[in-house]
């Protein structure tokens, strides 16, 4: 089994199941205030203290787990940087070595610190009483957090958050649903976590911001401007900063691997009270995701698909195994936070909005969430190919209905 408890549905399984997960949630909510305030008084970060570990990380071969190796020899990292001798570290990589013997006298300390505030790059470091509690709780959490951004990290302790994965080769129909869950979510009161990526995680930042909501995107690589990847992406990455947040782990201007990208999902899925999996192969990022939240005790959701598309074997996988099936917000909000009202939820759009006239009204009655050609709409609404074209361009112009081309149309939330 994939999952550590039992997903019986019926008589006192269920109870059981669920006083099992309401308890451990309220374990960890009180954990998470505990955490948090004692790292209140551990905190003593100076500017210098900072600007010693991000020059650090900024060698090519210094990841995570070396500055951490460098902080725990030198006892800080203002003291490993300004080390004159043979660094004698166990544990360190030979690559690791030679930066800081070759590279790191010709390195700026103050000159790097600089270029950081300039691009209006926040370092959040492990004991910050602001670095995000849940991912704090994980073992392998960053040492240090790179943020940037408006989004308030007082606020996100006190917040529901929800990670939406998925396929960078998505359908029409992994499309609507990653942007009406991601707008619903928002609507609730969900801070949305994903990483900026084609596809899922693109659609799930778009529905968030939509929804006037806070969305927080995971990097791989560096979280500036230049650093977005891909550059189609650039435009969303600026709108999010409004009201969210560009995370990684990683200084700016580092190159991106491959390798660079499990690293991520563990940060999306330490962030998340739970992770949604709309649309996955059976081998790919977003169950890596799914596997690392479980592991870190978080909930694991995964929407149904057909069974004949490739996409949907990921999740149909893990229902099998014990996610639970999403096909309503409420299943989530149930799960994550049971708190919250169903009126707390934006109504429904009508499916018929005031000022539309009695063709608009009978082709957006007529239109659906799956795809339907021009020829079958013409025959449930018995207009003329020139009238039904006049009409769709209309709701199109009015945001309720989509051409996703060859003469197919679907209806927008």
């Amino acid at each position: 089994m994939l999952l550590n408890y039992t997903t019986n549905s019926t008589g006192s399984g269920k109870e059981s199941r669920l006083c099992t997960i309401t308890t451990q949630r309220k374990v960890s909510y009180y954990l998470s205030f505990f955490l948090a305030y004692a790292r209140i008084e551990k905190t003593n970060m100076t500017e210098l203290e900072l600007s010693s570990l991000h020059a650090l990380r900024s060698l090519p071969h210094v990841g995570d787990k070396t500055l951490r190796l460098l902080v725990e020899h030198f006892g800080n990292g203002t003291t490993a940087w300004e080390h004159t001798g043979s660094f004698d570290v166990p544990g360190i990589s030979k690559a690791a070595l030679d930066d800081l013997l070759t590279k790191r006298p010709s390195m700026n300390r103050e000159a790097l610190w600089a270029a950081l505030k300039k691009e209006a790059v926040t370092i959040l470091h492990a004991d910050d009483p602001l670095y995000p509690t849940l991912l704090h709780q994980i073992p392998d959490h960053p040492l240090l957090l790179y943020v940037r951004g408006d989004f308030d990290w007082a606020t996100l302790n006190h917040k529901p958050t929800l990670a939406i994965v998925g396929s960078r080769k998505f359908t029409q129909y992994g499309e609507q649903v990653a942007l009406r869950l991601s707008y619903d979510l928002a609507q609730a009161g969900f801070v949305v976590i994903s990483g900026l990526a084609f596809g899922i995680d693109k659609k799930a930042h778009e529905g968030t911001l939509e929804a006037h909501g806070e969305t927080l995107a995971v990097l791989g690589g560096g979280i500036t401007d230049s650093d977005i990847s891909p550059r189609s992406n650039l435009t969303l990455a600026q709108k999010i900063l409004h009201t969210g947040a560009l995370i990684s782990e990683y200084p700016p201007h580092t190159e991106i691997y491959a390798g660079n990208f499990p690293m991520r999902n563990r940060i999306i899925a330490g962030l998340s009270q739970g992770v949604l999996v709309i649309e996955a192969a059976e081998k790919s990022g977003s169950l890596i995701t799914a596997l690392l939240a479980l592991d870190y005790n978080r909930e694991v959701f995964a929407i149904p698909g057909s069974i004949f598309s490739p996409v949907s074997t990921g999740t149909h996988a893990l229902i099998k195994r014990g996610a639970k099936l999403v096909t309503h917000v409420s299943d989530i909000i149930e799960e994550l936070a049971p708190h919250l009202k169903e009126a707390s939820l934006t109504p429904e759009k009508s499916e018929t909005p005031l000022n539309l006239n009695t063709e608009e009204t009978a082709v957006l009655g007529a239109l659906s969430h799956e795809p339907i050609d021009m020829h079958s709409l013409m025959q449930k609404t018995a207009l003329s190919v020139s009238e039904l074209q006049a009409t769709l361009t209309l709701l199109e112009l009015k945001g309720l209905a989509k051409n996703i081309g060859s003469m197919q149309y679907m209806k927008i939330h």
